[in-house]
């Protein structure tokens, strides 16, 4: 089970700074995590599809959500995921 650390409103939402679940790539993390904590489905997901502002990173790298979300993922491996943030 891969660490996935959340941030912002996520924290909030979850009542959580970090958890652990079970996934072989980062669609199946989001899974797990829409699962096992929908209320941040509506901060994550739109219409299905991730939302366009959502920040994931691997390891510190910055994800790109187009290609990425089949990446295989490891027990060692450090997930991060923001939501959009908004401001003028």
């Amino acid at each position: 089970m891969a660490l996935i650390k959340l941030y912002a409103i996520l924290r909030t939402a979850s009542g959580k700074k970090e958890l652990t679940l079970p996934g072989e790539s980062i669609q199946e993390v989001l899974g797990n995590i829409c699962r096992e904590y929908p209320g941040l489905v509506r901060f994550l997901f739109e219409e299905e599809k991730l939302r366009p502002r959502v920040i994931l990173t691997v390891n510190g790298q910055t994800l790109d959500p187009a290609t990425g979300l089949n990446q295989s993922v490891s027990e060692q491996d450090q997930i991060g995921i923001f939501p959009p943030v908004a401001g003028g």
